[in-house]
């Protein structure tokens, strides 16, 4: 380097004689190498409720629910299925379900499709699939509602990127345990936070969840309750 800049010196510096010819010298090309560093770790932050038609719009739950789940991989929100007030029928009958209810940033309550909600920040882009299960029927004390069936339809995405998980056409959950597909993300899709709603908006949604019950399905006055099991699991297990 010390050459480098005496041979400038001169060439910037001296005044060559009449009829000399300067010597044209190159400057030298040297290299050096840094390093540049960055790393992850795996997220514990709970992800809020979003929009499910808007994810960038945050709102917060009206009727009480469960926390959303930790990790990198996780269950945000669900919402609370609500049938309502029925009255005792005889026959065959199917009700649906209310429209969920939360408040937006501006206080505001408004009515939104049912939904689940869903954060993939794990970084390998491996994929996930959800499932739900009802393990044991409708109950009111000890009476129960046999033979029913929840139905899950008009399933629509929303999320951060355009490599969407697939939503399951119709899942039909019994009382008897057994999972059934709600939603399903290949391998480099489903990155970010995905809401699945039941109904493209909210006129769809008011029949997107079904309850049927069967005409000899016995019956008491009363309410009745059951729980539904939301699963995610990671596509590599």
């Amino acid at each position: 380097m010390l050459k480098r800049n005496i041979i400038m010196g001169i060439l910037l510096g001296s005044v060559a004689p009449i009829g000399f010819t300067a010597l044209q010298v190159s400057a030298n090309t040297v290299g050096y190498q840094s390093q540049a560093t960055v790393e992850f770790v795996g997220s514990t932050v709970v992800t809020p409720p979003v929009n499910p038609t808007d994810p960038t719009d945050p709102l917060k739950p009206v009727r009480p629910v469960n926390p959303g789940t930790q990790g990198p991989l996780s269950i945000d929100y669900v919402s609370n299925i609500q049938f309502s007030q029925q009255q005792i029928s005889g026959k065959d009958s199917v009700y649906y379900a209310q429209l969920d209810q939360l408040v937006d940033k501006n206080g505001k309550v408004g009515d939104y499709p049912n939904f689940v909600q869903v954060t993939d920040n794990r970084g390998s882009n491996a994929g996930w699939k959800m499932t739900v299960a009802q393990a044991k029927p409708f109950m009111n004390g000890k009476n129960q509602l046999d033979g029913t069936v929840i139905a899950l339809m008009n399933g629509t995405m929303s999320g951060t990127n355009a490599h969407q998980p697939t939503p399951a056409n119709q899942a039909e959950i019994k009382p008897d345990g057994q999972a059934v597909s709600v939603m399903t993300a290949k391998a480099d899709s489903g990155v970010g936070t995905w809401s699945e709603r039941f109904g493209k908006d909210n006129a769809s949604a008011k029949k997107s969840i079904s309850l049927f019950v069967p005409a000899e399905s016995k019956k008491v006055a009363g309410s009745y309750k059951s729980e539904l099991t939301w699963t995610l699991t990671d596509t590599n297990l």
